[in-house]
């Protein structure tokens, strides 16, 4: 009778185990898959979501000279002291005294400004975690796969993303971002605060140009906006499938013919 018993639960282990492998592997298999090399092309912006009544990215003012990228300063979103470096921003430009951007100085681009680099992009996911790898500088995003930011989050330059999957959606929310000398969210130079929140929704898509990773993103951040907006992005399969080395600091002085500002340097050593 003891023998039967033995036998039966051990029998009954063996099929829980069988029944969770199947669980995990169907969770796994449910969640979107992200493979490949990605890459925005020469789309260096925003797009605003198509029906959403909330707050609009900033747009490009026009302009008849070639290279020119000034933001429209008189875009609602803007706080008022954020619309006059935007401004001043967008004024230079037009004199055609370029205006750097953090990716051109070799500084991180942050969330969502890491968004517009337009070099190729990779998605490693794992059970625990995404790392999202840019070319762009060799930069990377960990996207913890928890229920929740740590209690106190210390700001960094792409602050603590926190993701989860909603059926065929990677939803990514970020908070403790750092205010650093190139703090942007856009290419035309719309400074942050330590207060920005932004969430990513990212998911594969197929549409007239055929397949593509969108992303839709949503930034609030009270101290630089007076609401908050959303804008999207979609990524294309890179042409080239692979990543080149790309070091920016070994272009301190020049970047394609033109002067880009100071390399970051630490004033104190970390140890």
């Amino acid at each position: 009778m003891g023998n039967r018993k033995l036998v039966t639960l051990l029998v009954g282990a063996a099929l829980c185990g069988c029944a969770g492998a199947a669980l995990a592997g169907d969770s796994n298999d449910e969640a979107p898959n992200f493979a490949g090399v990605w890459e925005r092309a020469n789309e260096s912006r925003f797009f605003p979501v198509p029906g959403d009544n909330e707050g609009k990215p900033l747009d490009q003012l026009p302009s008849k000279i070639r290279g020119v990228v000034a933001g429209d300063f008189n875009n609602p979103i803007l706080q008022p002291w954020a619309r006059e470096i935007v401004k001043h921003n967008a004024e230079l430009e037009q004199k055609q005294e370029h205006v750097d951007t953090a990716h051109g100085t070799c500084w991180p681009s942050g969330v969502p400004e890491v968004l517009n680099l337009r070099e190729p992009v990779e998605f490693l996911q794992q059970k625990d975690k995404i790392t999202i790898i840019y070319q762009r500088d060799h930069q990377s995003r960990v996207i913890w796969l928890t229920d929740k930011h740590s209690p106190n989050v210390k700001p960094s330059w792409y602050g603590e993303s926190i993701g989860r999957y909603e059926g065929d959606t990677l939803v990514v929310d970020t908070v403790g971002q750092a205010v650093k000398p190139m703090s942007v969210v856009d290419s035309f130079g719309t400074p942050h605060t330590d207060k920005i929140h932004v969430t990513e929704r990212y998911r594969i898509v197929s549409d007239q140009r055929g397949k593509g990773l969108e992303v839709v993103f949503r930034v609030d951040d009270p101290g630089a906006f007076t609401m908050p907006w959303k804008g999207m992005v979609t990524y294309r399969p890179s042409r080239g499938g692979k990543f080149e080395e790309v070091v920016c600091a070994e272009n301190n002085r020049t970047f394609d013919g033109t002067l880009i500002g100071e390399i970051p340097e630490a004033k104190t050593a970390d140890f």
